[in-house]
């Protein structure tokens, strides 16, 4: 088909390509998904059913229901801001059928808030959700008699909305900080002409505090009808009973006139619109066009042609913007672009440069140029096939989608129910893609990006570092920067490099590796390597047949760990240049290969090696095809070998770094949380400085990266490859790398852990700009690391989180975000809490007590009835993590057992896990927690 096109475009016969749409096209819409099963009841209120049982990998018992109401903030009146989600939090409380409450209703069915059952609202609806992990019959049904009570039956009391309006207020408290101000000022703009920035979701301070009950009874009872809403449920269901349940449940409401919507896509026109981002937190600085343009979708082959076309031409558009990027003047960099929606019929195309300071005048030059250059070229017929193609392979492989979407099912419908759109069979709807798209030729391509880059409603913005006013200029002299574009011979655009094809340079003679001990029980042996290297390979299928595991046909692949002491807390030398380092070297890819020669290749050859760099660790990871074992021993080889720095690289790094450690902004955040570094480790936390940078040459780190490399290695392979086989590659590619620490003083490597200091302190600070204030808590307690403690540490820090939950929110009121952590570093062995929220600033001395004298009451919170769930939910979530990712699960488990131990113990003991969790023995370590090691810090606002 490509080749009669190429000819017929050489004989201008273009023609053919209309009268091929006209043929093909077929303007009936596409049904729902046949496995969907869904309906109307009388009264308007619709159900969409899927019974997972139809897929053999989907989670056993799980149930995932929604209830969504399609109305959200985009509904309410001007004296109704926030209203949509204040009815949403309110519909927990009092209803005709439970006076005492449906989140008392859902909890005594044994579901927590936050992980079983939650709420949303955003602009266009509201949905409700419920998690059933051991799905019956009964309890799917008492859900939908709580949802029915949640949809008709909400009382709204006043007395209960004063009590809530405390929690409402902390989550907007909550979501007050810079990043959210940034994007609320961006959303203000690309939505400029729509009633989306004068409808908050949650409102104003203002409107929480004093918005009447009876407003919320009005857009309970104006939108939350059975007409506006639908019922959409994942899970193990005789649909046919679900749906006469249904009926029984919601059948009865009357259907309702809904009140006139207010439109919801922004008015068009043909004006230059511009801003500016000003925030004083900013550290961009930035130069922003955005293009805005009609967009309606519908269940049409035209519908569907078109959007192949967007689709086609979004993916050109990106490409070639990546390649403009090569001409970007000096102090111009970044050039990027986006598309998105900015409501249901309205898309918008974006671009934008970040630039140095100075030069944002240069920068919105440069970015016409850019645009303007494109639109008059067009794009290169050469790409086009390639996306014509990669559209043809995305077709086919995406036919067999709904064979292995398991619990996204859920997530399709809702998106499309909440978006007014159908969920269609995947292989119906890619045959007719497949159809449409040789409709469609690089003309069609071209004349949708003209109309894109001529769309008349466009939008301009800056931003600059601390928020700084940046002019350049009017409207009418951005226009003319156009005109004069548009007059100029821009030259052709860049075309794709041609990319060498590379290999992976050939081995040196190969090392040898000697056995050290085996344990045949657990399929667990170590090696020596000629080169002083440590090897540790594990045979998953041994332990699988203990654990009566059945292997899935996912268990092809080789995990690969090695590990080094090359952290970066080094006692002797620059921590930065330890990571700077590291991070370079990862971009360095294969010293000798270009950046684009490196990508081509991973990418073809599918290997992934990722580090992580620790205090005292430097860790390489990946995990791959058994018959492609030999290739990622190969990358991490050469990464060992030749270790040197691309000094293209460490030019571009090096810049990077410096634009952002010659960045005078410090948020008021960043200060305080230097302070508690302070207090904790006894060191100022500060940011990279130039002068941190100046020392640090090419030469100087590729020193600490050859010192990095020297260093011993300890590697971990779980394989169900032949012994010989694994032994053989780690000889061919592992033992003959060179580690010459011998050549360095020992002394130049030594680290340190990053600790927290003994004793305790409190940071009081007043630097917030905004109203509200923070309490952390950072506390240890010594703990010897084991796999048992390390579980129960994690099941008493959501009990902890738990009972401070209902505590701050429920007893006290007004603090929303509560957040703990409590974990067993294994390199320090502590049991390490972290406690934060956020709470009104008059309160927080009082929460900050009341925190305190929880943590003194932890013991009382381990009782039989907790111990007894927490139980059986690691028994279950263990289960699931064997059967689903048995050998994933003994990577981490390998390793931490012979890193920690020196041993293979650990894997011996898995069985023994669920034996801490007994009330005994929580008690026992409970009451050893004291925690008197801490640190508290106190964010308030400004005085």
């Amino acid at each position: 088909m490509l080749f009669l096109q190429n000819i017929l475009r050489v004989l201008g016969l273009t023609c053919l390509m209309v009268f091929t749409f006209q043929a093909v096209a077929n303007d009936e819409g596409l049904p729902w998904e046949k496995r969907v099963v869904h309906g109307e009841l009388a009264n308007g209120f619709r159900y969409y059913l899927f019974d997972s049982r139809q897929e053999k990998d989907a989670p056993k018992g799980l149930a995932l229901a929604n209830l969504v109401v399609l109305s959200g903030a985009i509904d309410e009146e001007e004296n109704q801001l926030g209203v949509a989600h204040m009815v949403e939090h309110m519909v927990f409380h009092e209803s005709d059928g439970l006076p005492h409450g449906v989140r008392k209703a859902l909890t005594d069915m044994g579901l927590k808030q936050g992980r079983d059952f939650n709420a949303m609202t955003n602009s266009e609806n509201t949905r409700y959700m419920v998690n059933l992990k051991n799905t019956t019959a009964e309890q799917l049904n008492a859900v939908l008699g709580i949802y029915q009570q949640i949809a008709f039956h909400a009382k709204i009391k006043a007395s209960s909305l004063d009590k809530e309006r405390l929690i409402i207020q902390e989550e907007w408290r909550g979501k007050l900080s810079h990043r959210s101000r940034v994007n609320d000022e961006k959303k203000a703009l690309l939505r400029v002409g729509s009633l989306y920035p004068e409808r908050p979701v949650i409102g104003t301070q203002a409107t929480i505090k004093n918005t009447p009950a009876d407003q919320l009874r009005t857009f309970y009872q104006d939108w939350y009808a059975p007409n506006n809403m639908a019922l959409v449920i994942y899970g193990p269901v005789d649909s046919a009973e679900l749906e006469k349940q249904i009926k029984r449940t919601f059948g009865s409401e009357a259907k309702r006139i809904l009140p006139k919507r207010h439109p919801k896509d922004p008015l068009l026109d043909t004006d230059l619109k511009m801003g500016q981002l000003t925030d004083s937190g900013s550290k961009v600085n930035r130069v922003a066009l955005l293009y805005r343009f009609k967009n309606e979708h519908a269940n049409t082959d035209e519908s569907r042609r078109d959007g192949l076309i967007d689709y086609m031409t979004r993916n050109l558009l990106t490409d070639q913007i990546r390649r403009q990027r090569d001409v970007l003047p000096d102090h111009v960099r970044v050039l990027s672009s986006t598309k998105g929606s900015v409501s249901p019929n309205v898309d918008i195309l974006g671009f934008s440069v970040n630039v140095d300071e100075g030069y944002h005048a240069l920068g919105l030059e440069t970015l016409i140029q850019e645009l303007e250059r494109i639109k008059a070229n067009g794009f290169y017929q050469q790409d086009f096939d390639q996306v014509y193609q990669k559209v043809e392979k995305v077709a086919e492989r995406n036919k067999d989608a709904s064979k292995s979407r398991g619990t996204i099912w859920s997530v399709k419908m809702v998106e499309a129910v909440t978006s007014d759109k159908v969920l269609y069979d995947p292989k119906e709807s890619n045959d007719r893609l497949l159809k449409l798209v040789k409709t469609i030729s690089l003309k069609d391509v071209n004349a949708r990006l003209k109309q894109w880059l001529s769309s008349p409603d466009r939008i301009l913005y800056t931003q600059a570092v601390g928020g700084k006013n940046i002019d350049i200029g009017m409207p009418e002299s951005v226009t003319a920067i156009f005109d004069e574009m548009r007059s100029r011979p821009l030259g052709a655009l860049e075309k794709e490099k041609t990319v060498a094809t590379k290999v992976l340079p050939e081995t040196a003679k190969n090392g040898s590796v000697s056995l050290i001990s085996r344990n045949t029980e657990l399929g667990v042996s170590n090696w020596s390597l000629s080169n002083g290297d440590q090897l540790t390979v594990l045979d998953p299928s041994v332990l699988a047949e203990r654990y009566q595991i059945d292997p899935l046909e996912t268990d092809t692949k080789t995990f690969f760990t090695a590990v080094s002491a090359a952290g970066y807390n080094v006692k002797n030398g620059s921590t930065w240049a330890e990571q700077i380092a590291v991070q370079m070297a990862d971009a360095t890819g294969i010293y000798g290969w270009t950046d684009e020669e490196f990508q081509q290749w991973r990418k073809e050859n599918s290997v992934f090696l990722s580090s992580k760099q620790k205090a005292q660790s430097l860790a390489y990871r990946g995990a791959i095809e058994n018959d492609d074992l030999a290739t990622l021993l190969g990358v991490y080889r050469a990464n060992q070998v030749t270790p040197n720095i691309d000094k293209d690289v460490y030019d571009s790094i090096m810049a990077s770094l410096k634009r952002s450690a010659g960045v005078d902004v410090v948020r008021p955040i960043e200060m305080f949380s230097r302070r508690l570094a302070q207090a904790r480790f006894e060191q100022s936390q500060t940011a990279l400085a130039l002068s941190d940078l100046t020392p640090l040459s090419l030469e100087k780190l590729n020193q600490v990266r050859h010192k990095q490399v020297a260093l011993p290695v300890q590697y971990f392979m779980v394989s169900r490859l032949p012994e010989k086989q694994v032994t053989n590659l780690a000889a061919a590619y592992l033992a003959n790398i060179p580690r010459d620490m011998a050549s360095y003083d020992q002394s130049t490597y030594e680290t340190a852990p990053v600790i927290q200091q003994a004793g305790q302190a409190i940071v009081d600070v007043s630097l917030n700009t905004e109203p509200k204030a923070e309490y952390r808590l950072y506390a240890y307690q010594a703990v010897p690391w084991s796999p048992i403690a390390a579980v129960q540490l994690t099941y008493l820090g959501e009990r902890l989180e738990a009972q401070l939950k209902q505590r701050l929110r429920s007893e006290v009121q007004g603090v929303y975000s509560v957040r703990v952590g409590l974990d067993l570093n294994k390199e320090t062995n502590r049991a390490e809490l972290k406690i934060q929220y956020s709470s009104s600033p008059e309160r927080l001395d009082d929460l900050a007590e009341m925190t305190k004298k929880a943590l003194t009451e932890l013991p009382k919170m381990i009782t039989e009835e907790w111990v007894d769930e927490i139980h059986k939910a690691f028994v279950d979530v263990e289960q699931n993590r064997l059967e689903k990712d048995f050998d994933g699960t003994l990577v981490h488990r390998l390793e931490l057992s012979e890193t920690l131990y020196g041993d293979d113990r650990y894997l011996d003991e898995m069985d023994e896990l669920v034996s801490g969790l007994t009330l005994k023995r929580l008690k026992n370590l409970v009451d050893t927690l004291t925690f008197s090691d801490r640190v508290i810090g106190l964010y308030r606002p400004l005085d």
